[in-house]
């Protein structure tokens, strides 16, 4: 598991395609919060060599199905898709899931990172965070229904994706226990959290001054 927070579209961008380049010919799905992105990134992938395809509900059925198995049978390594996208797919040797938007809840994250690597072997999961999506997403459950409990039922799962992506904790840990399970190690070596050089620091004071 990683997440990275690249400045500005543009930095995302890069990031995502320098990270497929290196994973030349190794299959991946890239989701998207949109339809309108979906469109753009794999435009964008395929402006730059990448064999990518693309699936999303606003999509003819038949096309949607032709993309399906250009991907399930690696004629198009990365598909970049919504949530509609993955479902019932067997595929066994996806080796990344790459999440160019923030999901709207650990439990949509979880599902479609599980994508990866159900063969056994090595895989990686990459979330992309930017305060953008953030924002989007709170508008998106604010449209979405008009019962507040609800509402702030599924606003408090945002703020659990939101500490995800900020936390400096290993990420599969905190994964196991917002799932409710116990005993798991706090350190699994193997997240971007765990490998990188990171330094506890007390900025109370700093924060008291900028709140006065």
């Amino acid at each position: 598991f990683s997440v990275e927070r690249p400045a500005n579209r543009r930095a995302k961008d890069e990031s995502l395609l320098a990270f497929v380049r290196e994973r030349e010919g190794k299959s991946g799905i890239v989701y998207c919060m949109s339809r309108r992105a979906v469109e753009d990134v794999c435009a964008m992938l395929r402006e730059n060599g990448i064999a990518a395809t693309r699936y999303h509900a606003g999509l003819p059925a038949e096309e949607r199905e032709r993309n399906q198995a250009d991907f399930l049978y690696d004629r198009a390594p990365v598909m970049v898709a919504t949530n509609a996208f993955g479902m019932g797919i067997d595929k066994s040797n996806v080796r990344f899931v790459l999440h160019y938007n923030m999901p709207q809840s650990m439990e949509n994250y979880y599902q479609e990172a599980g994508r990866a690597g159900r063969d056994g072997e090595r895989a990686e999961c990459i979330l992309l965070f930017s305060p953008q999506d953030m924002q989007t997403q709170k508008y998106l459950i604010d449209i979405s229904t008009e019962d507040e409990a609800r509402k702030r039922h599924n606003l408090g799962r945002l703020q659990k994706m939101v500490d995800y992506c900020h936390t400096p904790e290993c990420l599969r840990h905190f994964i196991i226990q917002y799932f409710g399970e116990e005993g798991a190690p706090s350190s699994c070596g193997n997240c971007s959290n765990c490998k990188a050089d990171l330094q506890e620091i007390d900025v109370t004071v700093d924060a008291q001054k900028v709140f006065s």
